[in-house]
């Protein structure tokens, strides 16, 4: 999702990311977000000695945080990955971080939007459509594909970039 996001951004904006690919901006340091970043959280630099974020949430949840305290973030992308070997219950732990990043944003006279996608079927042990209504109500606007999303956030950050806005 990161490549993809990388690859489909990088035409209209300066990305950074710590998965570089095409004319994208190696990332200095992975645990600090510079300009537009794509970040790979399932990087081996980022999962040494700790689970994988499709297991364990604890890092996104704290990302996620750590973005919203950033004046500068105005969009999150994420992906939510159903299946056997995947965190039992993604919206759980996405929620309580969404909820805090949209207080953070808040309380500092701004907004965040959130835009993700969910890889997953009907059949997955989470429950694709338990997952997809507890995270639109916590007001993650879900896209159909992954590129969609990627599309989706590129749009809004033009948007605010032709009002004058940073992103």
């Amino acid at each position: 999702f990161a490549l993809q996001a990388t690859m489909l951004l990088q035409e209209a904006f300066d990305i950074h990311s710590n998965t570089t690919v095409g004319r994208s901006l190696p990332l200095r340091d992975p645990f600090k977000s510079e300009g537009h970043t794509i970040l790979d959280l399932g990087a081996e630099m980022l999962t040494r000695g700790r689970p994988h974020p499709m297991i364990d949430y604890r890092l996104r949840a704290e990302r996620i945080v750590q973005e919203a305290r950033d004046s500068a973030t105005a969009v999150l992308l994420l992906d939510v990955v159903l299946g056997f070997g995947s965190h039992p219950d993604p919206a759980a732990e996405l929620v309580p971080a969404l909820a805090t990043a949209r207080t953070i944003a808040e309380q500092n006279g701004r907004a965040i939007v959130c835009i993700g996608h969910i890889c997953g079927t009907d059949g997955d042990p989470q429950s694709l459509p338990s997952q997809a209504r507890a995270l639109a109500d916590a007001g993650m606007i879900l896209a159909e594909s992954s590129a969609q999303a990627v599309r989706l956030a590129g749009k809004i950050l033009e948007s605010i970039n032709a009002r004058g806005g940073r992103a």
